[in-house]
């Protein structure tokens, strides 16, 4: 017997294959939406959106009509290329490489001056870069490779003694006596030197022990500013050691008037007035007291011309080292 299908079943039927169909297309549709990326570009100075298909960044610059040349490089801005990636071309330029003595020229397309060290093979902590590794490679860039190292060593050197310097009442102000020589020590210092392309450049001290210790030098310093004269105890300033002359009133123009226009007579001193000032009071033993009011032209630096009364008395006296005390009042 012909049995015939039901209207109702037919049109269920027919439901069936259209929603089959329209699964089949919307898979298809979000497959090809996955495969669908936009990546921007970045060359010749000019920035770029393209939407592709394409799955290496090789595919995509030829979509986009970039052509590379054979030094030409381009990067990445992601592990993969997904969509959002950006793809960085860099030309090829020349630069100047110096390493060890030797200057090359070369030309790059390496972004970044440590890419290009390191395609060079010249990469690492014992290369030192200038300008440094993470700088952008510019046209006509000198980059300098410098091999670098470090040593370390121990050596000898002189521990220099100290200098002690005593107070002293008992002594005038001015002197000073040696109580102890000094005597330079031994010290082993560990150093570390620093070398750049194969020549010393620095060093630095890591550490010292002493191997034979120093000895001082002391040295007492008189603190006693007063000098006891005929006419009492007098406070001075400083003691200077000259060479002391005599000359009597008529010498010179025979006038007897010094540079200071005070006449000149026993106490009256010719200075350098670069060592002591005019107008100064002085105290000279086996003189006397005197006053710094006269010039003269041999007169210069420690040299002191004193005033004497009489020729007799300038012969006796004649040349002679003595002691001035240039007083505080």
């Amino acid at each position: 017997m012909h049995h015939t299908q039901p209207k109702n079943s037919q049109i269920k039927d027919k439901r069936l294959v259209l929603i089959a169909a329209l699964t089949l297309v919307a898979v298809l549709a979000t497959g090809f939406m996955w495969a669908y990326k936009k990546v921007e570009l970045v060359a010749d100075g000019r920035k770029m959106v393209v939407s592709t298909l394409h799955s290496t960044p090789d595919d995509i610059l030829a979509q986009a009509g970039i052509t590379l040349g054979p030094q030409d490089q381009y990067r990445l801005s992601t592990p993969k290329l997904v969509s959002g990636s950006t793809i960085t071309v860099y030309r090829a330029v020349p630069v100047t490489m110096l390493y060890q003595g030797e200057r090359k020229t070369i030309t790059t397309g390496a972004p970044t001056v440590g890419e290009l060290a390191a395609s060079l093979g010249l990469a690492g902590e014992t290369i030192k870069l200038i300008p440094g590794a993470e700088e952008s490679i510019q046209a006509g860039m000198q980059i300098q490779a410098i091999r670098i190292a470090e040593k370390i060593i121990e050596r000898e050197e002189v521990e220099p003694f100290q200098i002690i310097h005593q107070p002293d009442a008992t002594l005038e102000k001015g002197v000073e006596e040696l109580v102890q020589e000094g005597q330079n020590g031994v010290k082993i210092a560990t150093v570390k030197l620093h070398f750049a392309d194969d020549v010393q450049a620095s060093e630095e001290i890591m550490a010292t022990n002493i191997k034979e210790p120093s000895t001082p030098k002391i040295v007492r310093v008189g603190t006693r500013d007063v000098v006891d004269t005929s006419r009492g105890t007098h406070r001075f300033r400083r003691v200077e050691w000259m060479e002391a002359t005599a000359y009597l009133p008529t010498d010179g123009s025979g006038e007897g008037i010094t540079a200071t226009g005070i006449p000149a007579r026993h106490g009256i001193v010719a200075v350098d007035p670069d060592v002591i000032p005019l107008g100064s009071r002085l105290y000279i033993p086996g003189y006397g007291m005197a006053l710094a009011a006269d010039t003269g032209g041999a007169i210069i630096g420690n040299s002191i011309d004193l005033c004497m009364e009489s020729s007799s008395e300038a012969w006796r006296f004649g040349r002679r080292m003595v002691k001035v005390y240039v007083l505080a009042e």
